[in-house]
């Protein structure tokens, strides 16, 4: 089928604009539009809900966070009218696997995107023990979701692997977009010495705050910025009020985000648990320098990783800054253009690549029907429906 006669549906749990996982479809599918007949996303978004979003409940340990429930019957409508050559879903959630259902059940090809290492996110926040258990279930629901689609997409080489032994079929590697502000926004020119060194991200366990919260103490000679939001910005606000070097913004608009890069000359990413990194693709789009741990799934990606000052095994943050200050402003400025140049083209491949991706899903004849059991349906439905009507 050509690409340009593809109909695509997005149906993603995350909020817009609110971590990683939310920003990168939001991306994906503002570039879609060029190169496909139709796209539609169907995502949560606190500032205009979408008609398929329902009611919601804090998350519990991060009220930053929501849980939302879809509209079961508003989705399906929207599937009738727009009849998807493929439904792009990203994992366990229940937007997802209300989406994975109603394909199952019309016969839609499904692509399923694998970005998230879940168990190592578990054990994080809930301990070994109830990691267990939430793993095996997440698990469960990867394998189901797996084994029922024509092909799982994944953002770095090491998930391919994961994908593969959870039963993917034709697991697939894809890059990573960037919002239109990042590429089309004139860059500023790089400061010939380093004086503020920004974070932006979510405020949470699996992101390392606390390791560039340190920094900031260690380092009064320079200005530091945060940007984000999470469970744990009373961290960070308390570090704020104890060091005049340190300003926290909240969480920011994309806008705001480059504004923000752009007055600064390092953003670190200081992450234990991180399966790309779209900020610092961002951050290398707007011509500045990135300090990434090895954790990092944006390191996988050799053209990449050239622009890129990755940790050292047992380096601080503190001495991975002065090993990148100890360089020329030539020599620093000259990895800056490296890494736009690098950031561009994985903009441009991505968008290529997932449309190729689309096109043969569209092509594939949807897997043996494993829909969801019986009674996991009733509980996505009851919560989607009876809940949501009373929790309105």
């Amino acid at each position: 089928m050509d690409t340009k006669e593809l109909r695509i549906l997005f149906v993603v749990d995350a909020i817009k604009g609110r971590n990683g996982v939310g920003a990168y479809f939001q991306d994906l599918v503002s570039h879609l539009k060029d190169h496909v007949a139709q796209v539609e996303l169907v995502q949560p978004c606190m500032e205009e809900p979408h008609p398929c979003q329902g009611a919601s409940m804090p998350i519990p340990g991060d009220p930053t966070q929501r849980l939302f429930f879809p509209k079961v019957r508003e989705l399906s409508a929207l599937v009738w009218e727009m009849k998807p050559h493929v439904i792009v879903i990203p994992g366990p959630g229940i937007f997802s696997m209300i989406g994975y259902w109603i394909a199952r059940k019309w016969g839609i090809p499904v692509c399923v995107t694998f970005q998230t290492d879940y168990n190592r996110l578990v054990e994080l926040y809930w301990g070994r023990r109830l990691a267990r258990l939430a793993g095996g279930l997440l698990n469960w629901v990867n394998r189901t979701l797996f084994q029922g689609s024509e092909t799982a997409a994944t953002i770095c080489e090491s998930m391919i692997a994961q994908a593969r032994a959870a039963g993917a079929r034709n697991p697939q590697l894809v890059g990573t977009p960037l919002a239109r502000e990042f590429v089309n926004t004139p860059v500023t020119r790089l400061h010939d010495s380093v004086r503020r060194v920004c974070y932006v991200g979510r405020l949470a366990a699996e992101k390392n705050i606390e390791s560039f919260l340190a920094l900031a103490a260690a380092r009064p000679d320079l200005q530091f910025e945060v940007a984000g939001d999470g469970p744990l910005r009373g961290k960070v606000e308390q570090a704020c009020k104890q060091s005049d070097n340190l300003t926290f913004h909240g969480w920011c608009s994309r806008q705001q985000v480059v504004e923000i890069l752009d007055r600064c000359q390092v953003l670190v990413l200081p992450s234990s648990v991180e399966a790309f990194g779209t900020v610092a693709l961002e951050a290398m789009a707007r011509e500045r320098l990135v300090i990434t741990t090895p954790a990092c799934g944006i390191n996988e990606w050799p053209a990449l990783a050239a622009g890129l000052w990755i940790m050292e095994p047992q380096e601080s943050l503190n001495q991975t800054l002065d090993r990148l200050q100890s360089l020329s402003p030539v020599v620093r400025e000259l990895k800056a253009k490296q890494a736009r140049q690098a950031a561009l083209a994985m903009n441009r491949d991505a968008i290529e690549h997932w449309a190729g991706v689309l096109g043969q899903c569209a092509q594939m004849a949807p897997a043996a029907n494993r829909s969801l059991p019986s009674p996991t349906l009733a509980l996505l439905r009851r919560l989607s429906s009876n809940y949501a009507r009373s929790a309105l």
